[in-house]
């Protein structure tokens, strides 16, 4: 599981190093727009994964 998850951010990083590339040659507003999409549909490494969440819940 630990490759799978150092895959993944491998991956992640490179994507990153990409859209940075296109800001530095001219292309950032409109690269910019499309990053904060990506990185709004994929789940960050802080988001809780609710089978995972011990918070008690309201409804208890």
């Amino acid at each position: 599981m630990r490759n799978i998850n150092l895959n993944i951010l491998k991956f992640l990083e490179s994507i990153n190093n990409f859209y940075l590339s296109l800001v530095n040659i001219g292309l950032g507003v409109s690269i910019l727009r499309v990053r904060r999409l990506f990185l709004f549909i994929l789940p960050t490494p802080h988001t809780l994964n609710p089978s995972l969440d011990n918070s008690p819940s309201l409804g208890r």
